[in-house]
């Protein structure tokens, strides 16, 4: 799922979509309904009396279904009358579906737009023509619908084909014929999918499929907070509303009600200050506010309103300083992700050049520089799915970790009060296997969603990350015995520092979070695994897609300094990254190439300016994702690398790259 807060940020999302015309159907919904589910499926009584539905709307609606024939032509006459059927709403054109996404702009849910890249039927295929008939039908025996499709379309239809078709959802393409059943979708320039019925072993059930049925290509998300501007921009600049939308009167009352609708806000009780870090530097007063909106259950807030909150705080600091940072976060999950729906900056105007920070954005009237950040509400469901975990799991492993590692830090104290600095540095390395494998367990363990927990367990990672600091220090090489001891003797104190704050609040937290001794002992951390994001194609790759290869030069010079060029078909101006490790994974070099007329050169790669050591090393060569490469190579590659293909292209974690290792020995 992707976020557009503006009309220009959707259809950037939706550019890389638009040469896949016409296979590209769009929806938009309310993101309330976390399915696409036909009306018919809204009730078990309308699923169970579907053909009964069908029949008696004809009967009672004769008139308006004359000329009519085919049992698809009367499904679409019955969806434009709110008719339940098996029909969904699709349109050809993103801003409608935009508008139907935002069009309840007084509704505390998000709006979704959902993106498919289908192959369009025709509304008389005979997929589509097998599906409606089912509609109809009050019997899914197999040998009755052979006999009722041939009565129907005078046509042979096999045992196979329905079991096949049955099971499916047909996008139809847009037509005149089409648009002549249903008013609305000229309006809408619109569609429909078509749903077919859950097959069990070839068993054709009264359940109907839902749209999810098919994965959507892209999921644009768009927030509460933006909605209403949206939708108003959408009437000013496309005039997309209700009265165009729909083409009965009563939407002109909507549109007019909603258009001219007067919206107080007042800011009572809406947040919570959660910090105000003051400063003084060279006589110039600082302040840095954060606070949690209080009101997002209830009462969500627009962004016009976070907006004038930020104001209102920033006019009450400037009082006593001369730059004023302001941060606002929806929630005290996304306070602890440092996930802000907007930033604000202002600075006292006059302010010597020197002292002035760099603005966030353009400079209102006021002085302030507004960030409005483009993912909050994405990253706070892939904050809430991957990031926070409950406290009595926290605390455990946490806890357990704690006392690994804190064996280590008594082995290294008591090393470092008697002896050389030789033996402080064999025993660091001895623990260094701890240390690390304790880093890195707690860096993916997670976050607690209490803002106080989550402080507390912040000191068993920072308790870990500075021996962790003593570990990187002891290794380095050239740095002499006297400022190794200074930089052991920091490393430490601050270790002691979180020491102290973890054994003196350990009970009581334990006591708050309602962990149990059963569940101290029995609980096993390695339990705990991370769950990793799956980076998901949305376009298809191309048929023609270009085989990526990487071959590259590795040269040993007479100082045994490393100069490293190659070759490559990837198409010019993509920016390589290459790294330099030993095989104890540390890295030993770095630099970027941009590719020219197929030739990479990654230069002369030394270590503090000597050569390398003798051993073996591998050099990584990356292409990073599509949004750090230039327009000019993405135009190429394509938005997702649609148009690289091959062993070395990776389409997994957060996104699609290319990678290559090459080994080397240095002598």
């Amino acid at each position: 799922m992707e976020q557009a807060n503006s009309i220009d940020e959707f259809q950037n999302k939706i550019e890389r979509y638009k040469k896949y015309s016409p296979n590209v159907f769009y929806r938009g919904q309310s993101e309330k309904y976390q399915n696409i589910t036909t009306s018919l499926s809204r009730d078990a009584g309308y699923i169970k009396n579907e053909s009964a539905i069908y029949h008696e709307s004809i009967q009672l609606g004769n008139h308006e279904f004359e000329g009519l024939s085919e049992p698809i032509e009367f499904l679409s006459k019955m969806q434009h009358y709110g008719v339940p059927t098996r029909l969904v709403d699709m349109t050809f054109d993103p801003l409608v579906a935009l508008f139907f996404a935002v069009e309840k702009a007084d509704s505390s849910d998000s709006g979704n737009v959902y993106v498919f890249l289908q192959t369009p039927q025709s509304l008389h295929s005979k997929q589509v023509k097998l599906i409606a008939l089912l509609a109809t039908l009050d019997s899914y025996e197999i040998d009755a619908i052979k006999k009722m499709f041939l009565c129907n379309y005078r046509e042979e239809i096999s045992k196979e084909e329905i079991c096949e078709y049955a099971c499916e959802c047909a996008f139809i393409e847009q037509t005149d014929e089409l648009e002549n059943l249903n008013e609305r979708l000229f309006r809408q320039k619109g569609t429909f999918a078509i749903c077919g019925n859950n097959v069990n072993d070839k068993n054709i059930t009264l359940s109907i499929l839902p749209l999810d049925a098919i994965d959507p290509a892209l999921v644009i998300r768009i927030p509460y907070e933006y909605k209403l501007t949206i939708k108003k921009e959408l009437d000013d600049k496309y005039n997309i509303n209700e009265t165009t939308i729909y083409p009965e009167f009563p939407s002109v009352s909507d549109y007019l009600k909603q258009k001219y609708k007067s919206y107080n806000f007042d800011p009572q009780n809406k947040y919570n200050i959660i910090e105000a870090k003051e400063a003084d530097v060279y006589g110039i007063r600082k302040v840095s506010v954060i606070f949690v909106l209080t009101c997002q259950t209830h009462s969500p807030l627009r962004i016009e309103e976070v907006k004038a909150l930020c104001t209102m705080l920033i006019k009450e600091y400037a009082k006593t300083n001369d730059i004023v940072w302001i941060y606002a976060a929806r929630t005290a999950e996304d306070y602890i992700t440092k996930n802000w729906v907007l930033r604000g900056q202002w600075f006292k105007k006059g302010l010597n050049s020197k002292f002035t920070p760099r603005s966030i954005g353009i400079l209102d009237a006021n002085n302030c520089s507004w960030g409005y950040e483009k993912a909050f509400s994405v990253l706070s469901d892939f904050h809430s799915e991957y990031i926070f975990r409950d406290d009595k799991t926290l605390y455990i492993c946490n806890m357990k970790k704690y006392r690994e590692v804190e064996a280590c830090y008594e082995l290294i104290l008591s090393t470092f009060i008697g002896g050389d600095i030789k033996s402080i540095q064999q025993r660091v390395r001895e623990c260094k296997e701890t240390i690390q494998g304790t880093v890195s367990y707690l860096d993916y363990l997670g976050r607690s969603r209490d803002i106080e927990t989550d402080k507390f367990f912040d000191n068993f990672s920072d308790f870990a990350n500075y021996l962790d600091d003593l570990v990187f220090q002891v290794e380095r090489e050239g740095i002499e015995d006297c400022l190794i001891r200074e930089i052991a003797v920091k490393c430490i104190n601050d270790a002691k520092k979180k020491k102290t704050e973890i054994d003196a609040n350990t009970d009581r937290w334990k006591m708050i979070i309602g962990v149990n001794d059963v569940e101290y002992d029995e609980f096993d951390p390695s339990q705990i695994k991370r769950k990793e994001y799956q980076y998901k194609q949305t376009l298809p790759i191309n048929a023609d897609a270009l085989d990526v290869r990487i071959e590259l030069d590795i040269q040993q010079n007479e100082d045994r300094t490393i100069s490293i060029s190659g070759t490559t078909n990837l198409f010019d101006l993509a920016s390589l990254m290459i790294t330099i490790r030993n095989l104890d994974g540390y890295t030993k070099g770095g630099n970027t190439a941009i590719v020219r007329n197929g030739e990479i050169d990654f230069g002369r790669f030394t270590i503090k300016g000597e050569g390398y050591s003798t051993g073996t090393y591998k050099a990584d060569v990356s292409l990073s994702l599509p949004g750090f490469q230039s327009p000019d190579f993405v135009r190429l590659a394509g938005q997702e690398y649609e148009n690289l293909t091959g062993a070395l292209v990776k389409r997994e974690g957060i996104g699609p790259i290319v990678s290559y290792t090459q080994q080397f020995f240095v002598v």
